[in-house]
């Protein structure tokens, strides 16, 4: 569980409404909460769901927004796919992408057996990238994004950031994590520190998924979303993996939070898995072998996941 309290820092900027105060036609004006857009076939097939509402329910000032699942139909085909709960920073102006990525999208989903996106298929990945919104300017990749979260989740279900900015299309930095432990009644602020602040970009990209399962029916509420100049210090941390040092360049090390053997595996981006073992209590792993970049540490204990971002150089 990660407490809501967080050091000091200067020198703020607010996202255009990450208060989430300003609504238009039902909708947070500077967010899209849901997909809408044309799928390309013979004629043009519409396509339009919704995630996000306005509540009352808010950690500061009137407003907040709640995230649901829904279903993604596309009419006259028979498919309907259930879907997490998906915010993102920046207004959509729709997608249009061919009718043959979408069966891929499909296609990938089907292949996991419900667990998800097969991160292997790159071209199903590339697709969905399709379907996002290009997110907002930035000159400067700041220190952290923080945000006040309400999370209730299903069973064992998590909610996920992931936050990106690019230069030219290319990434220069991400932030990413899931969140499972956190109180239900109430809200508490999370942040997330890019692996390299300060880098020039373009563009800043933030989606907030409410569920790490496909329409799972977990409840994310979400307000007052902010970019920090400077990393964000967690006071008190407890109930988490340990991983250090992070970034690491020569020997990373890591402790899953339990006393018990525990499963663990490295992966890229991709969602390929470059190193995997069992382990009890702390594990060291040899880094040097792995090209410079962001890679993904996955714990499995008795069948719950936890997933670390890390950062090699």
């Amino acid at each position: 569980m990660i407490l809501s309290s967080f050091a000091t820092l200067n020198a703020q900027n607010i996202i255009t409404n990450g208060d989430f105060e300003t609504w238009s036609y039902g909708k947070a004006v500077g967010w899209t909460a849901g997909l809408h857009g044309y799928i390309t076939s013979f004629v043009n097939i519409p396509v339009e769901v919704n995630f996000g509402s306005q509540t009352t329910d808010s950690h500061n000032g009137n407003y907040a927004i709640k995230l649901e699942s829904a279903d993604f139909t596309i009419p006259n085909l028979g498919y309907t796919i259930p879907l997490p709960g998906i915010l993102q920073v920046g207004e959509s102006e729709g997608f249009s992408i061919p009718l043959e990525d979408i069966m891929a999208i499909i296609q990938a989903i089907q292949d996991t057996t419900g667990a998800g996106f097969d991160p292997d298929n790159l071209s199903s990945l590339t697709s969905l990238a399709k379907i996002f919104a290009p997110g907002i300017p930035c000159t400067q990749t700041p220190g952290a994004v923080t945000m006040w979260v309400k999370y209730q989740p299903v069973d064992e279900d998590e909610m996920l950031v992931l936050a990106m900015t690019k230069q030219n299309g290319t990434p220069v930095s991400y932030a990413y994590n899931t969140y499972g432990s956190l109180n239900p009644d109430g809200y508490q602020q999370i942040a997330l520190n890019f692996d390299d602040p300060g880098t020039a970009c373009d563009s800043i990209m933030i989606v907030i998924i409410s569920s790490t399962s496909m329409g799972g029916g977990s409840i994310l509420y979400v307000d007052d979303v902010k970019l920090m100049q400077e990393v964000a210090v967690p006071v008190v941390e407890t109930e988490r993996e340990t991983v250090y040092p992070n970034p690491a360049s020569d020997v990373l090390y890591f402790q899953a939070n339990t006393d018990k053997q525990y499963q663990w595996s490295l992966r890229d981006l991709t969602g390929r898995t470059l190193d995997s073992g069992k382990s009890v209590g702390k594990t060291s792993l040899d880094v040097k072998k792995y090209p410079a970049g962001v890679y993904m540490l996955t714990f499995n204990v008795n069948g719950s996941e936890k997933t670390r971002k890390v950062v090699i150089r």
